[in-house]
Protein backbone atom coordinates (compact mmCIF):
# COMPACT_ATOMS: atom_id res chain seq x y z
CA UNK A 1 0.00 0.00 0.00
CA UNK A 2 2.90 2.15 0.70
CA UNK A 3 4.82 1.68 -2.48
CA UNK A 4 1.61 2.15 -4.90
CA UNK A 5 0.96 5.72 -2.64
CA UNK A 6 4.34 6.92 -3.25
CA UNK A 7 4.05 6.20 -6.94
CA UNK A 8 0.77 7.74 -7.17
CA UNK A 9 2.27 10.81 -5.71
CA UNK A 10 5.57 10.40 -7.85
CA UNK A 11 3.10 10.57 -10.65
CA UNK A 12 1.23 13.11 -9.63
CA UNK A 13 4.11 15.10 -9.12
CA UNK A 14 5.38 14.23 -12.88
CA UNK A 15 2.02 15.62 -14.80
CA UNK A 16 2.23 18.77 -12.70
CA UNK A 17 6.29 19.65 -13.68
CA UNK A 18 4.90 21.06 -17.26
CA UNK A 19 2.53 23.85 -15.75
CA UNK A 20 5.27 24.44 -12.65
CA UNK A 21 7.76 25.20 -15.27
CA UNK A 22 5.47 27.14 -17.15
CA UNK A 23 4.05 29.44 -14.16
CA UNK A 24 7.88 30.33 -13.50
CA UNK A 25 8.56 31.32 -17.18
CA UNK A 26 5.21 33.53 -16.63
CA UNK A 27 7.10 34.78 -13.78
CA UNK A 28 10.19 35.69 -15.23
CA UNK A 29 8.57 37.44 -18.17
CA UNK A 30 7.04 39.40 -16.08
CA UNK A 31 9.93 40.48 -13.49
CA UNK A 32 12.04 41.37 -17.05
CA UNK A 33 9.10 43.23 -18.06
CA UNK A 34 9.11 44.90 -14.85
CA UNK A 35 12.35 45.87 -14.94
CA UNK A 36 12.53 47.33 -18.37
CA UNK A 37 9.67 49.75 -17.05
CA UNK A 38 11.12 50.83 -14.55
CA UNK A 39 14.20 51.73 -16.67
CA UNK A 40 16.39 49.02 -15.20
CA UNK A 41 18.11 48.23 -17.83
CA UNK A 42 20.90 45.88 -16.64
CA UNK A 43 18.84 44.09 -14.63
CA UNK A 44 16.19 43.67 -17.74
CA UNK A 45 19.57 42.72 -19.71
CA UNK A 46 20.58 39.88 -17.65
CA UNK A 47 16.65 38.53 -17.26
CA UNK A 48 16.03 39.01 -20.98
CA UNK A 49 19.06 37.01 -22.01
CA UNK A 50 18.57 34.20 -20.02
CA UNK A 51 14.80 33.61 -21.06
CA UNK A 52 16.62 33.83 -24.40
CA UNK A 53 19.17 31.61 -23.50
CA UNK A 54 16.51 28.80 -22.19
CA UNK A 55 13.11 29.30 -24.85
CA UNK A 56 14.98 30.81 -27.92
CA UNK A 57 12.35 33.30 -28.98
CA UNK A 58 13.30 36.24 -30.95
CA UNK A 59 11.07 38.26 -28.89
CA UNK A 60 13.14 38.03 -25.88
CA UNK A 61 16.32 38.62 -28.42
CA UNK A 62 14.92 41.91 -29.27
CA UNK A 63 14.34 43.02 -26.12
CA UNK A 64 17.80 42.09 -24.96
CA UNK A 65 19.08 44.32 -27.43
CA UNK A 66 17.13 46.77 -27.20
CA UNK A 67 18.60 46.90 -23.12
CA UNK A 68 22.08 47.55 -24.94
CA UNK A 69 20.85 50.12 -27.27
CA UNK A 70 19.59 51.68 -23.73
CA UNK A 71 22.75 51.39 -21.98
CA UNK A 72 24.31 52.70 -25.26
CA UNK A 73 26.43 49.17 -25.39
CA UNK A 74 26.47 49.61 -29.40
CA UNK A 75 28.98 47.86 -30.13
CA UNK A 76 27.96 44.58 -28.48
CA UNK A 77 24.75 45.24 -29.54
CA UNK A 78 26.06 45.06 -33.53
CA UNK A 79 27.66 41.85 -32.75
CA UNK A 80 25.04 40.52 -31.06
CA UNK A 81 22.98 41.38 -33.95
CA UNK A 82 24.93 40.05 -36.79
CA UNK A 83 25.18 37.40 -35.09
CA UNK A 84 21.54 36.72 -34.75
CA UNK A 85 21.04 37.42 -38.57
CA UNK A 86 23.30 34.68 -39.40
CA UNK A 87 21.44 32.48 -37.81
CA UNK A 88 18.24 34.13 -39.01
CA UNK A 89 18.16 35.18 -42.33
CA UNK A 90 14.58 36.15 -42.21
CA UNK A 91 14.80 38.25 -38.92
CA UNK A 92 13.64 41.86 -40.12
CA UNK A 93 13.33 42.99 -36.84
CA UNK A 94 17.09 42.56 -36.27
CA UNK A 95 18.17 44.00 -39.33
CA UNK A 96 16.18 46.78 -38.63
CA UNK A 97 17.65 47.36 -35.64
CA UNK A 98 20.88 46.80 -36.79
CA UNK A 99 20.56 49.65 -39.62
CA UNK A 100 19.46 51.69 -36.51
CA UNK A 101 22.53 51.41 -34.69
CA UNK A 102 24.60 52.24 -38.21
CA UNK A 103 22.26 55.14 -38.50
CA UNK A 104 22.79 56.58 -35.17
CA UNK A 105 26.51 55.91 -35.44
CA UNK A 106 26.67 58.19 -37.82
CA UNK A 107 27.43 55.08 -40.80
CA UNK A 108 25.09 55.38 -42.79
CA UNK A 109 26.34 53.50 -45.78
CA UNK A 110 26.29 50.29 -43.77
CA UNK A 111 22.28 51.09 -43.14
CA UNK A 112 21.85 52.10 -46.45
CA UNK A 113 23.48 48.28 -47.32
CA UNK A 114 21.31 46.71 -44.99
CA UNK A 115 18.20 48.42 -46.39
CA UNK A 116 18.71 47.59 -49.58
CA UNK A 117 19.03 44.03 -48.40
CA UNK A 118 15.69 43.92 -46.83
CA UNK A 119 14.40 46.31 -50.07
CA UNK A 120 15.82 43.05 -52.20
CA UNK A 121 14.21 40.60 -50.35
CA UNK A 122 11.01 42.20 -49.58
CA UNK A 123 8.11 39.21 -49.80
CA UNK A 124 5.09 39.49 -51.63
CA UNK A 125 2.55 39.60 -48.85
CA UNK A 126 0.99 42.21 -48.20
CA UNK A 127 1.20 41.81 -44.20
CA UNK A 128 5.03 41.17 -44.15
CA UNK A 129 5.07 44.25 -46.22
CA UNK A 130 3.34 46.58 -43.49
CA UNK A 131 5.15 44.60 -40.46
CA UNK A 132 8.70 45.37 -41.56
CA UNK A 133 7.24 48.67 -42.57
CA UNK A 134 5.78 49.61 -38.99
CA UNK A 135 9.21 48.07 -37.69
CA UNK A 136 11.13 51.00 -39.65
CA UNK A 137 8.34 53.22 -38.10
CA UNK A 138 8.56 52.37 -34.67
CA UNK A 139 12.76 53.19 -35.13
CA UNK A 140 11.40 56.86 -36.42
CA UNK A 141 13.29 55.28 -39.76
CA UNK A 142 10.10 56.98 -41.74
CA UNK A 143 12.01 57.37 -44.98
CA UNK A 144 12.68 53.56 -45.16
CA UNK A 145 9.15 52.96 -43.82
CA UNK A 146 8.12 55.15 -47.24
CA UNK A 147 10.24 52.96 -49.44
CA UNK A 148 9.12 49.78 -48.15
CA UNK A 149 5.40 50.61 -49.10
CA UNK A 150 6.41 51.53 -51.98
CA UNK A 151 8.31 48.88 -53.14
CA UNK A 152 5.04 46.59 -51.47
CA UNK A 153 2.88 48.40 -53.70
CA UNK A 154 4.72 47.55 -56.80
CA UNK A 155 4.98 43.71 -55.80
CA UNK A 156 2.59 42.63 -53.24
CA UNK A 157 -0.07 40.10 -54.28
CA UNK A 158 -3.25 41.73 -53.09
CA UNK A 159 -2.14 44.85 -55.30
CA UNK A 160 -2.47 47.00 -52.69
CA UNK A 161 -0.92 50.62 -53.36
CA UNK A 162 -0.58 51.42 -49.24
CA UNK A 163 -2.18 54.71 -49.77
CA UNK A 164 -3.66 55.15 -46.02
CA UNK A 165 0.23 53.48 -44.55
CA UNK A 166 1.35 56.14 -46.66
CA UNK A 167 -0.62 59.06 -45.25
CA UNK A 168 0.15 57.97 -41.47
CA UNK A 169 3.83 57.89 -42.10
CA UNK A 170 3.72 61.48 -43.39
CA UNK A 171 1.11 62.45 -40.78
CA UNK A 172 3.81 61.19 -38.21
CA UNK A 173 6.49 63.14 -40.36
CA UNK A 174 4.65 66.77 -40.15
CA UNK A 175 4.03 66.27 -44.06
CA UNK A 176 0.24 67.45 -44.29
CA UNK A 177 0.77 68.37 -47.97
CA UNK A 178 1.48 64.54 -48.38
CA UNK A 179 -0.40 63.08 -45.94
CA UNK A 180 -3.92 64.57 -47.52
CA UNK A 181 -2.65 63.70 -51.06
CA UNK A 182 -2.57 59.87 -50.20
CA UNK A 183 -5.62 60.01 -47.98
CA UNK A 184 -7.64 61.49 -51.00
CA UNK A 185 -5.93 58.61 -53.43
CA UNK A 186 -7.43 56.66 -51.16
CA UNK A 187 -10.53 57.94 -51.31
CA UNK A 188 -10.62 57.77 -54.64
CA UNK A 189 -9.88 54.16 -54.91
CA UNK A 190 -11.79 53.62 -51.97
CA UNK A 191 -15.21 55.87 -51.60
CA UNK A 192 -16.62 53.52 -49.14
CA UNK A 193 -13.72 54.92 -47.10
CA UNK A 194 -15.18 57.96 -47.08
CA UNK A 195 -16.13 58.17 -43.06
CA UNK A 196 -12.94 56.08 -41.90
CA UNK A 197 -10.82 59.36 -43.63
CA UNK A 198 -13.36 61.76 -42.14
CA UNK A 199 -12.31 60.55 -39.05
CA UNK A 200 -8.43 60.61 -39.69
CA UNK A 201 -9.18 64.31 -40.46
CA UNK A 202 -11.43 65.46 -37.82
CA UNK A 203 -8.75 64.26 -35.42
CA UNK A 204 -6.01 65.97 -37.13
CA UNK A 205 -7.97 69.16 -36.77
CA UNK A 206 -8.39 68.42 -33.32
CA UNK A 207 -4.75 69.09 -32.86
CA UNK A 208 -4.39 71.93 -35.02
CA UNK A 209 -2.97 74.82 -33.00
CA UNK A 210 -2.08 77.31 -35.43
CA UNK A 211 -4.27 76.34 -38.12
CA UNK A 212 -1.38 75.33 -40.62
CA UNK A 213 -3.21 71.55 -40.55
CA UNK A 214 -6.45 73.09 -41.97
CA UNK A 215 -4.77 75.01 -44.51
CA UNK A 216 -3.06 72.38 -46.08
CA UNK A 217 -6.04 70.14 -46.02
CA UNK A 218 -8.18 73.45 -47.61
CA UNK A 219 -5.74 73.08 -50.78
CA UNK A 220 -5.56 69.74 -50.91
CA UNK A 221 -9.49 69.25 -50.84
CA UNK A 222 -9.69 71.84 -53.88
CA UNK A 223 -7.55 71.05 -55.98
CA UNK A 224 -8.76 67.87 -56.01
CA UNK A 225 -12.37 68.42 -56.63
CA UNK A 226 -10.55 71.07 -59.48
CA UNK A 227 -8.71 68.14 -60.70
CA UNK A 228 -12.04 65.57 -60.31
CA UNK A 229 -14.93 67.73 -60.72
CA UNK A 230 -17.34 64.29 -61.25
CA UNK A 231 -15.88 63.28 -58.10
CA UNK A 232 -19.08 62.75 -55.91
CA UNK A 233 -16.72 62.02 -52.41
CA UNK A 234 -14.44 64.80 -52.84
CA UNK A 235 -17.15 66.78 -52.84
CA UNK A 236 -18.83 65.60 -49.86
CA UNK A 237 -15.41 65.61 -48.35
CA UNK A 238 -14.93 69.69 -49.07
CA UNK A 239 -18.88 70.19 -48.21
CA UNK A 240 -17.91 68.83 -44.44
CA UNK A 241 -14.91 70.34 -44.23
CA UNK A 242 -16.01 73.56 -45.12
CA UNK A 243 -18.34 73.26 -42.84
CA UNK A 244 -15.89 72.82 -39.93
CA UNK A 245 -14.07 75.73 -41.14
CA UNK A 246 -17.29 78.41 -41.50
CA UNK A 247 -16.67 78.78 -44.92
CA UNK A 248 -20.28 78.15 -45.30
CA UNK A 249 -20.35 79.59 -49.41
CA UNK A 250 -18.03 76.87 -50.89
CA UNK A 251 -19.88 74.53 -48.97
CA UNK A 252 -22.60 75.61 -50.41
CA UNK A 253 -21.01 75.89 -54.04
CA UNK A 254 -19.93 72.18 -53.28
CA UNK A 255 -23.50 71.27 -52.17
CA UNK A 256 -24.65 72.84 -55.62
CA UNK A 257 -22.24 70.66 -57.63
CA UNK A 258 -23.19 67.74 -56.12
CA UNK A 259 -26.83 68.08 -56.18
CA UNK A 260 -26.75 69.20 -60.41
CA UNK A 261 -25.30 65.71 -60.70
CA UNK A 262 -27.30 63.53 -58.36
CA UNK A 263 -30.35 65.56 -57.47
CA UNK A 264 -30.50 64.77 -54.33
CA UNK A 265 -28.75 67.36 -51.79
CA UNK A 266 -32.30 69.18 -50.99
CA UNK A 267 -31.70 67.94 -47.28
CA UNK A 268 -28.14 68.82 -47.21
CA UNK A 269 -28.55 72.27 -48.38
CA UNK A 270 -31.79 73.35 -46.84
CA UNK A 271 -29.62 72.07 -43.18
CA UNK A 272 -26.95 74.49 -44.49
CA UNK A 273 -29.46 77.60 -45.04
CA UNK A 274 -30.06 76.79 -41.74
CA UNK A 275 -26.69 76.69 -40.26
CA UNK A 276 -26.13 79.77 -42.29
CA UNK A 277 -28.99 81.84 -40.83
CA UNK A 278 -28.05 80.61 -37.17
CA UNK A 279 -24.64 82.16 -37.92
CA UNK A 280 -25.59 85.78 -39.19
CA UNK A 281 -24.75 84.45 -43.12
CA UNK A 282 -27.83 85.89 -44.57
CA UNK A 283 -26.41 86.13 -47.87
CA UNK A 284 -25.68 82.47 -48.19
CA UNK A 285 -28.83 81.56 -46.60
CA UNK A 286 -30.98 83.57 -49.27
CA UNK A 287 -28.69 81.63 -51.81
CA UNK A 288 -29.79 78.32 -50.74
CA UNK A 289 -32.91 78.87 -50.32
CA UNK A 290 -33.45 80.57 -53.30
CA UNK A 291 -32.06 77.09 -55.21
CA UNK A 292 -34.30 75.29 -53.66
CA UNK A 293 -37.41 77.36 -54.53
CA UNK A 294 -36.66 77.77 -58.02
CA UNK A 295 -36.87 73.80 -58.19
CA UNK A 296 -40.63 74.57 -57.86
CA UNK A 297 -43.35 73.80 -56.00
CA UNK A 298 -43.31 69.98 -56.46
CA UNK A 299 -40.31 69.28 -54.76
CA UNK A 300 -40.78 68.02 -51.36
CA UNK A 301 -38.49 70.73 -49.41
CA UNK A 302 -40.09 73.67 -51.35
CA UNK A 303 -42.38 74.77 -48.25
CA UNK A 304 -39.10 74.49 -45.70
CA UNK A 305 -37.19 76.48 -48.14
CA UNK A 306 -39.70 79.22 -48.36
CA UNK A 307 -40.33 79.72 -44.84
CA UNK A 308 -36.17 79.87 -44.49
CA UNK A 309 -36.38 82.51 -47.11
CA UNK A 310 -38.97 84.93 -45.36
CA UNK A 311 -37.12 84.20 -42.12
CA UNK A 312 -33.63 85.42 -43.50
CA UNK A 313 -35.79 88.30 -44.52
CA UNK A 314 -36.86 88.73 -41.07
CA UNK A 315 -33.80 88.62 -39.41
CA UNK A 316 -31.73 90.32 -41.73
CA UNK A 317 -33.90 93.33 -41.26
CA UNK A 318 -33.76 92.82 -37.67
CA UNK A 319 -29.87 93.11 -37.61
CA UNK A 320 -30.13 96.17 -40.01
CA UNK A 321 -31.93 97.79 -37.23
CA UNK A 322 -34.33 98.14 -40.57
CA UNK A 323 -36.83 101.37 -39.91
CA UNK A 324 -38.89 101.80 -43.39
CA UNK A 325 -42.24 100.63 -42.68
CA UNK A 326 -42.74 99.73 -46.43
CA UNK A 327 -40.28 96.75 -46.25
CA UNK A 328 -42.13 94.89 -43.47
CA UNK A 329 -45.11 95.64 -45.17
CA UNK A 330 -44.01 93.83 -48.33
CA UNK A 331 -42.67 91.12 -46.17
CA UNK A 332 -46.20 90.75 -44.35
CA UNK A 333 -47.28 90.42 -47.72
CA UNK A 334 -45.22 87.73 -48.90
CA UNK A 335 -46.13 85.85 -45.58
CA UNK A 336 -50.05 85.76 -46.63
CA UNK A 337 -48.93 84.15 -50.09
CA UNK A 338 -47.12 81.94 -48.89
CA UNK A 339 -49.43 80.37 -46.18
CA UNK A 340 -50.94 77.47 -49.27
CA UNK A 341 -47.53 76.91 -49.84
CA UNK A 342 -46.31 75.45 -46.01
CA UNK A 343 -46.79 72.24 -44.31
CA UNK A 344 -48.70 72.50 -41.07
CA UNK A 345 -45.12 72.59 -39.06
CA UNK A 346 -43.83 76.03 -40.57
CA UNK A 347 -47.61 77.25 -40.15
CA UNK A 348 -46.73 78.70 -37.02
CA UNK A 349 -43.87 79.81 -37.48
CA UNK A 350 -45.07 82.28 -40.13
CA UNK A 351 -47.75 83.40 -38.28
CA UNK A 352 -45.60 84.30 -35.11
CA UNK A 353 -43.29 86.28 -37.39
CA UNK A 354 -46.37 88.05 -39.13
CA UNK A 355 -47.34 89.06 -35.86
CA UNK A 356 -44.58 90.68 -34.77
CA UNK A 357 -44.27 92.62 -38.02
CA UNK A 358 -47.80 93.61 -37.23
CA UNK A 359 -47.46 94.08 -33.66
CA UNK A 360 -43.54 95.93 -33.51
CA UNK A 361 -43.24 97.52 -37.03
CA UNK A 362 -46.56 98.38 -38.56
CA UNK A 363 -48.73 99.85 -35.67
CA UNK A 364 -51.43 96.74 -35.84
CA UNK A 365 -51.06 95.05 -31.95
CA UNK A 366 -54.94 94.53 -32.77
CA UNK A 367 -54.43 92.45 -35.89
CA UNK A 368 -51.67 90.93 -34.35
CA UNK A 369 -53.35 89.26 -31.16
CA UNK A 370 -55.95 88.15 -33.59
CA UNK A 371 -53.74 86.58 -35.99
CA UNK A 372 -52.56 84.66 -32.69
CA UNK A 373 -56.06 83.96 -31.23
CA UNK A 374 -57.01 82.45 -34.35
CA UNK A 375 -54.60 80.21 -35.41
CA UNK A 376 -54.30 79.26 -31.60
CA UNK A 377 -57.62 78.11 -31.89
CA UNK A 378 -56.85 76.04 -35.29
CA UNK A 379 -53.87 74.14 -34.29
CA UNK A 380 -54.40 70.89 -32.40
CA UNK A 381 -50.61 70.16 -31.90
CA UNK A 382 -49.89 71.33 -28.34
CA UNK A 383 -45.89 72.41 -28.95
CA UNK A 384 -47.61 74.85 -31.93
CA UNK A 385 -50.05 76.32 -29.51
CA UNK A 386 -47.41 76.64 -27.00
CA UNK A 387 -45.30 78.07 -29.38
CA UNK A 388 -47.89 80.77 -30.63
CA UNK A 389 -49.46 81.21 -26.90
CA UNK A 390 -45.54 82.66 -25.70
CA UNK A 391 -45.61 85.04 -28.85
CA UNK A 392 -49.08 86.27 -28.15
CA UNK A 393 -47.80 86.94 -24.44
CA UNK A 394 -45.01 88.82 -25.47
CA UNK A 395 -47.18 91.12 -27.51
CA UNK A 396 -49.47 91.48 -24.36
CA UNK A 397 -46.74 92.29 -21.83
CA UNK A 398 -45.79 94.95 -25.05
CA UNK A 399 -48.79 96.91 -24.95
CA UNK A 400 -48.86 96.91 -21.30
CA UNK A 401 -51.35 94.02 -20.73
CA UNK A 402 -49.33 92.38 -17.85
CA UNK A 403 -52.15 90.18 -16.14
CA UNK A 404 -52.70 88.85 -19.76
CA UNK A 405 -49.22 88.42 -20.27
CA UNK A 406 -48.44 86.54 -17.02
CA UNK A 407 -51.82 84.07 -17.16
CA UNK A 408 -50.07 82.89 -20.49
CA UNK A 409 -46.78 82.51 -19.54
CA UNK A 410 -47.77 79.98 -16.74
CA UNK A 411 -49.94 78.21 -19.11
CA UNK A 412 -47.22 77.64 -21.11
CA UNK A 413 -44.54 76.70 -18.34
CA UNK A 414 -47.49 74.27 -16.75
CA UNK A 415 -47.72 72.74 -20.27
CA UNK A 416 -44.56 72.24 -21.10
CA UNK A 417 -42.41 72.20 -17.71
CA UNK A 418 -39.47 69.59 -18.44
CA UNK A 419 -39.02 71.82 -22.00
CA UNK A 420 -36.81 74.32 -23.21
CA UNK A 421 -39.69 76.21 -24.00
CA UNK A 422 -41.46 75.57 -20.58
CA UNK A 423 -38.34 77.22 -19.68
CA UNK A 424 -38.28 80.01 -21.48
CA UNK A 425 -41.83 80.54 -20.50
CA UNK A 426 -40.43 80.50 -16.86
CA UNK A 427 -37.76 83.43 -17.72
CA UNK A 428 -39.99 85.60 -19.67
CA UNK A 429 -42.90 85.31 -16.07
CA UNK A 430 -39.56 86.20 -14.02
CA UNK A 431 -38.67 88.89 -16.39
CA UNK A 432 -42.37 90.47 -16.52
CA UNK A 433 -42.16 90.32 -12.72
CA UNK A 434 -38.89 92.04 -12.76
CA UNK A 435 -40.12 94.61 -14.92
CA UNK A 436 -43.03 95.26 -12.88
CA UNK A 437 -41.04 95.76 -9.66
CA UNK A 438 -41.33 92.13 -7.97
CA UNK A 439 -38.22 91.49 -7.36
CA UNK A 440 -38.44 88.66 -5.01
CA UNK A 441 -40.61 86.46 -6.80
CA UNK A 442 -38.44 86.61 -9.61
CA UNK A 443 -35.24 86.29 -8.43
CA UNK A 444 -36.91 82.70 -7.02
CA UNK A 445 -37.46 81.74 -10.42
CA UNK A 446 -34.43 83.00 -12.21
CA UNK A 447 -32.54 81.18 -9.40
CA UNK A 448 -34.24 77.64 -10.79
CA UNK A 449 -33.72 78.81 -14.45
CA UNK A 450 -30.03 78.90 -13.83
CA UNK A 451 -29.69 74.84 -14.37
CA UNK A 452 -31.89 75.11 -17.00
CA UNK A 453 -31.49 72.73 -19.77
CA UNK A 454 -30.83 75.34 -22.25
CA UNK A 455 -27.29 77.46 -22.23
CA UNK A 456 -29.24 80.21 -23.90
CA UNK A 457 -32.10 80.51 -21.27
CA UNK A 458 -29.50 79.83 -17.93
CA UNK A 459 -26.91 82.68 -19.11
CA UNK A 460 -29.80 85.10 -19.66
CA UNK A 461 -30.91 83.75 -16.20
CA UNK A 462 -27.61 84.25 -14.50
CA UNK A 463 -27.53 87.72 -15.63
CA UNK A 464 -30.71 88.75 -15.04
CA UNK A 465 -30.42 87.35 -11.65
CA UNK A 466 -27.28 89.07 -10.97
CA UNK A 467 -29.04 92.67 -12.17
CA UNK A 468 -31.45 91.84 -9.00
CA UNK A 469 -29.26 90.54 -6.43
CA UNK A 470 -26.16 92.95 -6.69
CA UNK A 471 -28.57 96.28 -6.96
CA UNK A 472 -30.87 94.94 -3.80
CA UNK A 473 -27.56 94.28 -1.98
CA UNK A 474 -26.01 97.75 -1.99
CA UNK A 475 -29.88 99.34 -2.00
CA UNK A 476 -32.33 96.94 -0.32
CA UNK A 477 -35.52 99.34 -0.80
CA UNK A 478 -35.23 99.05 -4.34
CA UNK A 479 -35.36 102.39 -5.18
CA UNK A 480 -31.97 102.22 -8.29
CA UNK A 481 -33.57 98.71 -8.68
CA UNK A 482 -37.18 100.31 -10.22
CA UNK A 483 -35.16 102.76 -12.17
CA UNK A 484 -33.15 100.09 -14.15
CA UNK A 485 -36.29 97.98 -14.53
CA UNK A 486 -38.24 100.52 -15.74
CA UNK A 487 -35.54 101.66 -18.38
CA UNK A 488 -35.64 98.04 -19.54
CA UNK A 489 -39.60 97.62 -19.79
CA UNK A 490 -39.17 101.05 -22.02
CA UNK A 491 -36.93 99.19 -24.32
CA UNK A 492 -38.78 96.15 -24.62
CA UNK A 493 -41.72 97.70 -25.51
CA UNK A 494 -39.51 99.75 -28.20
CA UNK A 495 -39.85 103.22 -26.45
CA UNK A 496 -36.12 103.97 -26.87
CA UNK A 497 -36.79 107.49 -26.18
CA UNK A 498 -38.41 107.93 -22.98
CA UNK A 499 -35.82 104.31 -21.77
CA UNK A 500 -32.76 107.00 -22.39
CA UNK A 501 -34.15 110.03 -20.24
CA UNK A 502 -34.36 107.05 -17.13
CA UNK A 503 -30.77 105.59 -18.42
CA UNK A 504 -29.19 109.00 -18.39
CA UNK A 505 -30.53 109.85 -14.93
CA UNK A 506 -28.66 106.48 -13.71
CA UNK A 507 -25.78 107.75 -15.51
CA UNK A 508 -25.93 110.76 -13.66
CA UNK A 509 -26.44 110.12 -9.89
CA UNK A 510 -26.39 105.71 -10.34
CA UNK A 511 -24.32 103.58 -7.48
CA UNK A 512 -21.57 100.85 -8.82
CA UNK A 513 -23.92 98.63 -10.16
CA UNK A 514 -26.37 100.11 -12.00
CA UNK A 515 -23.95 102.83 -13.86
CA UNK A 516 -22.37 100.06 -16.03
CA UNK A 517 -25.56 98.59 -17.03
CA UNK A 518 -27.37 101.85 -18.21
CA UNK A 519 -24.12 102.60 -19.72
CA UNK A 520 -24.70 98.98 -21.74
CA UNK A 521 -28.48 99.89 -22.10
CA UNK A 522 -27.53 103.25 -23.82
CA UNK A 523 -24.88 101.59 -26.10
CA UNK A 524 -27.39 99.13 -27.23
CA UNK A 525 -29.76 101.91 -28.25
CA UNK A 526 -26.82 103.69 -29.70
CA UNK A 527 -25.94 100.24 -32.17
CA UNK A 528 -29.81 99.74 -32.64
CA UNK A 529 -29.29 103.77 -34.29
CA UNK A 530 -26.48 102.95 -36.38
CA UNK A 531 -24.25 105.38 -34.44
CA UNK A 532 -21.69 102.96 -34.26
CA UNK A 533 -18.90 105.46 -32.74
CA UNK A 534 -21.06 106.52 -30.05
CA UNK A 535 -22.26 102.91 -29.00
CA UNK A 536 -18.26 101.94 -28.99
CA UNK A 537 -17.51 104.61 -26.94
CA UNK A 538 -19.97 103.50 -24.17
CA UNK A 539 -19.54 100.13 -24.20
CA UNK A 540 -15.58 100.57 -23.96
CA UNK A 541 -16.63 103.00 -21.39
CA UNK A 542 -18.03 100.10 -19.45
CA UNK A 543 -14.62 98.17 -19.19
CA UNK A 544 -12.41 101.12 -18.36
CA UNK A 545 -14.28 102.09 -15.48
CA UNK A 546 -16.11 98.66 -14.72
CA UNK A 547 -13.64 96.21 -15.30
CA UNK A 548 -15.08 93.95 -12.38
CA UNK A 549 -18.55 94.06 -13.79
CA UNK A 550 -20.20 90.99 -14.75
CA UNK A 551 -20.83 93.13 -17.72
CA UNK A 552 -17.35 94.12 -18.46
CA UNK A 553 -16.35 91.08 -20.75
CA UNK A 554 -19.83 91.07 -22.44
CA UNK A 555 -19.79 95.41 -23.53
CA UNK A 556 -15.85 94.52 -24.42
CA UNK A 557 -17.08 91.84 -27.22
CA UNK A 558 -20.09 94.14 -28.29
CA UNK A 559 -17.06 96.68 -28.76
CA UNK A 560 -14.74 94.42 -30.68
CA UNK A 561 -17.11 93.69 -33.06
CA UNK A 562 -18.20 97.09 -33.76
CA UNK A 563 -14.81 98.12 -34.27
CA UNK A 564 -14.33 95.13 -37.02
CA UNK A 565 -17.30 94.99 -38.69
CA UNK A 566 -18.91 98.25 -38.73
CA UNK A 567 -16.23 100.77 -38.01
CA UNK A 568 -13.64 98.51 -39.64
CA UNK A 569 -10.98 99.68 -37.67
CA UNK A 570 -8.94 96.63 -37.57
CA UNK A 571 -6.16 96.87 -35.27
CA UNK A 572 -8.88 98.39 -32.64
CA UNK A 573 -10.67 95.10 -33.09
CA UNK A 574 -7.85 92.98 -32.76
CA UNK A 575 -6.02 94.90 -29.71
CA UNK A 576 -10.22 94.26 -27.65
CA UNK A 577 -10.21 90.66 -29.08
CA UNK A 578 -6.96 90.36 -27.33
CA UNK A 579 -7.76 92.16 -24.40
CA UNK A 580 -11.25 90.03 -23.83
CA UNK A 581 -8.81 86.62 -24.09
CA UNK A 582 -6.12 87.44 -21.48
CA UNK A 583 -8.11 89.70 -19.02
CA UNK A 584 -11.66 87.24 -18.81
CA UNK A 585 -10.26 83.84 -20.16
CA UNK A 586 -13.39 82.25 -18.75
CA UNK A 587 -15.72 84.28 -20.42
CA UNK A 588 -18.28 83.14 -22.62
CA UNK A 589 -16.91 84.77 -25.41
CA UNK A 590 -13.69 84.06 -25.73
CA UNK A 591 -13.75 81.30 -28.34
CA UNK A 592 -15.18 83.54 -30.50
CA UNK A 593 -12.51 86.26 -29.66
CA UNK A 594 -9.74 83.99 -30.42
CA UNK A 595 -11.57 82.82 -33.67
CA UNK A 596 -12.14 86.52 -34.67
CA UNK A 597 -8.59 87.31 -34.18
CA UNK A 598 -7.10 84.90 -36.07
CA UNK A 599 -9.10 86.02 -38.81
CA UNK A 600 -7.66 89.64 -38.32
Amino acid sequence: MKNTALAFCLLLLFLQLPTLAQNNNQVEEQLASNLFQKQEYDKAKAAYLNLYQKKSQAHHFNQYVECMIRLGELSEAEKELKSFIRKNPNAWKSKIDLAYLYVNSQQQDKADKIFNEILKDLPESRNTILNISNMFRSRMMNDYALRILDKGAEINTDHNPFYMEKASVYHAMNNYQQAFEYYLLELERRPDQYNSIKNRFQTLLLYDVNKSIADEMRIALLKKTQEKPDNVEFAQMLVWFSLQEEDYDIALAQCKSIDRRTDDQDLQIINLAGICLSNGQYEIANDAYDYILKKGKAYPFYGQALIGAIKTENQQCLKNHVTDKKVYERLSKKIETAYPDVGSKEYADLVAIQADLMAYHLDQSDQAVEVLQQAINQTTLKLQQCQLKLKLADIYLYNDEVWEATLLYSQVDKAMKEEPLGHEARYKNAQLRYFIGEFAWAQTQLDVLKAATSKLIANDAMTLSLIIGDNLEIDPDGKELNRIARADYKIYQHKEDQALLVLDSICADGNMVSKPHALYRKAEIMERRKEYVEADTLFLQIVTLFPDSYMADDALMKAALIEHHQLKAREDAKQHYEQLIDLYPTSLYTAQAKKNYRKL
